[in-house]
């Protein structure tokens, strides 16, 4: 379980770290364009980093708390199948890794553990953003839950790949397109 949570906590990292550096840069092109706002140069900067260890705390708390929630049986199998050579793709804002009895999946700063033997139905959508068709797929779980996973408009064709290895792995019936 501890490289499923390195793993999250180092994606989720480096995404914060992105946006921290947007917002540095947009701060400095901010204080560049309006001159009079140079005197309080220091204190948005300084800012800054007790921004990024506040949100920083979001994803470890969230990780403590979905592997809490799982049964001891349920790491047993993650912890010797996710070390093990497997698919993984791109999802919007993190991966999917298609393990034999789990997906384990980082998105949107979640951390999700879907057991295989409990997808009643996964569903192939697309979602229009813009002009943009961007895919996702939608388990629904036999306890009601329902999970949306959104594909990264940069990879499009990692939803085809995820979507062909569910009908394989779970019948034409269950992964409906």
């Amino acid at each position: 379980m501890g490289k499923i949570k390195k793993d999250f906590l180092r994606g989720e990292l480096r995404r914060l770290v992105l946006c921290a550096a947007g917002l540095v840069l947009c701060l400095l092109i901010l204080l560049r364009c309006y001159p009079k706002l140079a005197s309080y140069q220091p204190l948005p900067l300084l800012g800054i980093p007790a921004i990024i260890g506040l949100s920083a705390l979001r994803p470890a708390m969230q990780s403590r708390a979905a592997i809490g929630s799982l049964t001891d049986t349920a790491r047993y199998f993650l912890e010797r199948e996710y070390p093990a050579s497997h698919p993984t793709y791109k999802v919007w804002q993190g991966e999917i890794h298609l393990l034999r009895s789990f997906i384990v999946c980082r998105n949107r700063g979640r951390l999700l553990f879907i057991p295989i033997h409990k997808i009643e139905r996964a569903e192939h959508r697309f979602e229009h953003a813009g002009m943009w068709k961007i895919p996702s797929i939608t388990f629904i779980l036999d306890t009601g839950q329902s999970i949306a996973i959104g594909f990264s408009p940069s990879h499009p064709k990692d939803s085809e790949a995820v979507f062909t290895w569910l009908r394989n792995r779970l019948g034409c019936e269950k992964a409906i397109h």
